[in-house]
């Protein structure tokens, strides 16, 4: 509450003292929805669904002050019985963050909280962390420019070859079951790229890679990769993608792909 009402008086302070051209409210939001389905199905990786939401509050000059939430459902298939569809769990998180966007890159300073829970389960194997994380990229990296129609520049089919990125280090702090409970993660880093191969007027070819490297609190090292390959569709406001993803490699603790390895999705960006 303290962090919110701090946040309401920094804007009024600078909608009262900055100059127009220097300050605007946006309330402008940005994100992903997404659904995917596992070809390898079990009691646990069914389909998954993603909703990723970012509202940019306000810009001061190339200052961003946004509000991140994020909901992801994971859903089993259950067998011998008339409900197919079998929700286990969900991940929630939740944060703060301060961007400053330059001419090519970006750079951003987050607060997020994050937790997992199963859903009507007797166990409760609920898993959360608090983290502070740093982040940088290139500019056309972010949501609201990669999923909007660049502009025309020339017919036909262009050869694009087009290699944008997204850093990220995370800190698993402060310590405490107030704060961490049931992970073993102490520094995380993400390493995401975003290869645009080529486009057609409205239409183009994608390659996506996430990896995710992990440091545990027994100072093990732990990694994920993950390949998207993509069919992508640009609309007025967004843009769709119709993909194939593979995890070559996963050996981290929290919902490991590691057998379950391929999977079909869409996705709409905005």
């Amino acid at each position: 509450m303290r962090i919110i009402l701090l946040t309401a008086c920094a804007v009024l302070i600078f909608a009262l003292t900055a100059a127009s051209g220097d300050f605007e409210l946006l309330f402008e939001g940005h994100g992903d929805i997404e659904s995917y389905i596992y070809f390898k199905q079990d009691e646990v990786f069914f389909i998954d669904t993603e909703l990723n939401g970012s509202v940019e509050t306000f810009r001061y000059k190339r200052f961003f002050l946004m509000v991140d939430l994020f909901k992801e459902t994971h859903m089993g298939r259950k067998y011998n019985s008339n409900m197919v569809f079998d929700p286990s769990r969900s991940h929630w998180s939740f944060g703060l963050s301060a961007r400053v966007e330059k001419k090519r890159h970006f750079f951003e300073a987050q607060l997020h909280h994050d937790c997992f829970h199963s859903i009507d389960r007797w166990n409760d194997n609920s898993i959360y962390w608090n983290s502070p994380r740093l982040g940088f990229g290139t500019l056309e990296y972010l949501s609201k420019y990669k999923y909007h129609m660049p502009s025309t520049d020339g017919e036909g089919l262009i050869w694009k070859n087009k290699l944008d990125y997204h850093f990220l280090i995370n800190f698993y702090a402060p310590r405490g079951i107030s704060f961490q409970k049931n992970h073993d993660y102490e520094i995380t880093f993400n390493t995401n790229f975003r290869y645009l191969i080529l486009r057609y007027r409205r239409t183009g070819a994608v390659l996506d890679s996430h990896n995710l490297w992990v440091i545990t609190k027994d100072n093990d090292f732990k990694r994920q990769h993950r390949l998207d390959m993509k069919f992508l569709i640009y609309g007025n406001k967004g843009a769709m993608e119709i993909y194939i993803r593979h995890w070559p490699f996963d050996n981290q603790s929290i919902r490991s792909r590691r057998n379950n390895k391929w999977a079909f999705g869409i996705h709409f960006g905005f």
